[in-house]
This record gives structure tokens, sequence and C-alpha cells, in this order.
């Protein structure tokens, strides 16, 4: 799939820039992120993954909110950042393959996770949180 086919079948969808939604969604990936955080404390090492995907997807809205885009599907928001922001590549690359592992724990029977794969995926995501804040902000 490609960013037209995305806007097509209505993935994503063009609307008003809004900063207000840009902001929240900042503020959510970081609520989400420490509570990944206080999950692997007490070794919710799934839990951990899937807060740290959901703190990685708030913070990809906040890019699309204050571009004007709303998206309506996951898929299409490394689609979206690879066509309109080549620097972002690496990031979209990371929120990808954390959407993939998400998806195999929500849907997979029997899928776990591990210490190490939980601490590295607090890692990505706080490296990928730190990328784009400070892209939306700057």
């Amino acid at each position: 799939m490609n960013l037209d086919e995305c806007l097509s079948r209505g993935f994503l969808k063009r609307v008003r820039s809004d900063m207000e939604n840009a902001q929240r969604s900042l503020r959510i990936q970081k609520e989400c992120h420490q509570d990944a955080l206080k999950n692997n404390e007490i070794e919710c090492y799934r839990v951990v993954l899937i807060l740290c995907y959901t703190s990685m997807f708030h913070a990809s809205r906040a890019v699309l909110y204050r571009d004007g885009v709303k998206e309506r599907s996951h898929i299409c928001i490394p689609i979206y950042f690879r066509a309109k922001y080549p620097e972002l590549d690496r990031y979209a690359n990371i929120l990808d393959s954390y959407r993939e592992l998400r998806h195999g724990v929500f849907y997979r029977v029997g899928t776990t996770v591990d210490k190490r794969e939980a601490e590295e995926s607090l890692v990505s995501a706080k490296e990928f949180l730190a990328q784009i804040e400070s892209f939306v902000s700057g």
C-alpha cells in the first residue's frame, strides 16, 4: 500500500490542522510510556510492549494532527511518514515493527514477550518519543 491508496481508501483523511489534539497526543504518549515503565517493574512484559507501541502511536498522531491528517488505520502511519518525511524513515520502521509485534500479542494465541523484548521496547519507545516530540515542536 502507498500514501495515495491510504488516502483514497479513507485510511488517512485530510482534516484541518489541530495543534490542540497534537499536544494532547503528546501528553497521552508520555502517560503511556510511564505506564509501560511501571508495568516493566511488575514484570507484565506483554503490557509493556503494548503500551510502548501505544505511546509511539500517539506520538505519531501528533505529527498527523499537526499536518491536518486523521488516521483510520495504524498501517498507514508509517506509510505517511515515509512519503512525507524521509528523515523519519528510521522511526517509521520502528513504529511499523512494533505495530506488527503488538498485533501478534493481541491476536496470535500463545505469543509471549520476555524481559529482554520488553526492555528493548522501552528503549525504542524512548528514542522514538524524543525524536517525534522534537519534530512536532520544532
